[in-house]
């Protein structure tokens, strides 16, 4: 079972292997000023984007919720959605050191085509995870190629940015329906998983779920 205990080892674990931290996002001050930044670019409202988005900006995530905590403040936020989000921003941390900070900030903020890749490239984590935790009965991963890169609107992204990402992801998701896991971020988070919460996928798929042998 995901206790909130094993979320917050999980999320150690995670932000000592790619040599990251968290900090509550309400009480940055940096983060305020990134969300006035990118309401005035059109990206997000400022106010959502405090409240309900994870951030990562250099090697910190910063988070709207505590880890390990399910509450009525952040309904959204269970801790499979925890562990999700953890493995997704660590997928950011991936970008930002293969092409340089500064780089990646810079395309990540003024750019809308840059920000569809990157964002494309890290709900390829989530795909995995989810199929990893679900399998085929649970999870349709053409089904999430097509749904999840049309939340790329609340992101500043145009139709065909979107469009695009669609397609990255359906290409990503007849490797994810044969087990393939390409991502770095979910190749770390995977292996903790079946070693510390065991039943995690026995409680999400049912017993007649399971396909391994």
């Amino acid at each position: 079972m995901l206790t909130p205990e094993l979320t917050r080892d999980f999320w150690d674990h995670m932000l000592k292997e790619f040599g990251a931290v968290a900090t509550q996002k309400g009480d940055a001050e940096l983060m305020k000023v990134v969300a006035t930044v990118l309401d005035a670019f059109g990206v997000q409202d400022k106010e959502q984007f405090m409240k309900d988005f994870v951030t990562t900006l250099g090697r910190t995530i910063y988070i709207p919720f505590e880890v390990g905590i399910e509450s009525d403040k952040w309904p959204t936020w269970t801790v499979w959605a925890q562990v999700r989000v953890c493995v997704h921003e660590c997928g950011h941390v991936v970008q930002g050191n293969r092409e340089g900070w500064a780089t990646f900030d810079s395309r990540y903020v003024t750019s809308s085509s840059f920000r569809a890749g990157y964002e494309a490239e890290c709900y390829g984590c989530d795909m995995e995870m989810e199929f990893w935790r679900l399998g085929s009965s649970g999870f349709d991963p053409f089904r999430f190629a097509q749904e999840r890169p049309l939340s790329l609107k609340n992101y500043g992204c145009k139709e065909a940015e979107i469009e695009q990402a669609q397609q990255m992801l359906t290409i990503r998701a007849g490797l994810v329906a044969q087990g393939v896991v390409e991502t770095r971020a979910a190749q770390v988070a995977i292996p903790w998983l079946e070693a510390n919460v065991p039943d995690l996928r026995l409680l999400a798929r049912g017993v007649s779920g399971l396909r391994e042998v």
